[in-house]
């Protein structure tokens, strides 16, 4: 059943154009890398039918893997609507973390109700290093809560679930870049060109870059 969840996942992302190739004009990632595949999962809020399946799909897994857990929480901002509709979904309290304490007010990183030693699952959209993961777990741990899995709905295979790992923290993915591309590749959505420039990319990202004069940034760890 899992790799039907990642063959659905990744048709959707393709079919509502959330994933992206292009290997003559890479696109800047907000690390200031390049990259020849592009993913924006909030792409998928604007396609009922999308975040229907990618919910199901969610609910599945979240049993399947036994994540168990008192509240779903979504990192800000993309990660909130699709813990919410898991959330609903599995019939549990929803809480969402922002990306820094407020610098005001009663209100700190974490908003909602979430009682000290409750057990939490962190659904996010995607993961690349897992740098922006990281912190949400830290903002839920250090408002008291219990986090030991995190669920995303892609993972772009870039040493997140390493990370997350040294942290203490599983990582569950409804699909990931390679299960994309092979679609991608076996459907035709992909050129030829494209898919040797985008394994190249995941062979080595930094001779990919140095060998088209690209400056790289080490992720961060």
């Amino acid at each position: 059943m899992r790799e039907e969840i990642q063959g659905i996942v990744s048709a959707a992302l393709w079919e509502t154009g959330a994933l992206k190739v292009s290997s003559h004009d890479p696109f800047i990632l907000a690390s200031g890398n390049r990259s020849p595949v592009y993913v924006d999962c909030r792409v998928l809020i604007s396609y009922p039918w999308a975040r229907g399946i990618v919910t199901a799909c969610a609910h599945w897994l979240y049993h399947a893997e036994h994540m168990d857990a008192d509240f779903i929480a979504g990192g800000e901002t993309a990660g909130i609507p699709f813990a919410a509709w898991l959330a609903e979904r599995v019939g549990k309290p929803f809480a969402y973390v922002r990306k820094e304490p407020k610098g005001h007010g009663i209100s700190g990183q974490v908003v909602g109700c979430v009682p000290p030693g409750s057990r939490v699952l962190l659904y996010e959209d995607l993961i690349t290093d897992g740098g922006s993961k990281l912190a949400f777990v830290k903002g839920l741990r250090q408002a008291g809560a219990e986090v030991a899995d995190c669920l995303v709905m892609f993972d772009r295979q870039q040493g997140g679930a390493s990370a997350l790992q040294q942290s203490g923290v599983r990582l569950h993915r409804l699909t990931d870049l390679r299960s994309c591309l092979e679609l991608g590749a076996a459907t035709g959505r992909m050129s030829p060109a494209d898919d040797h420039s985008v394994q190249a990319y995941l062979a080595d990202a930094a001779a990919w870059h140095d060998q088209r004069g690209y400056e790289y940034h080490e992720p961060r760890r």
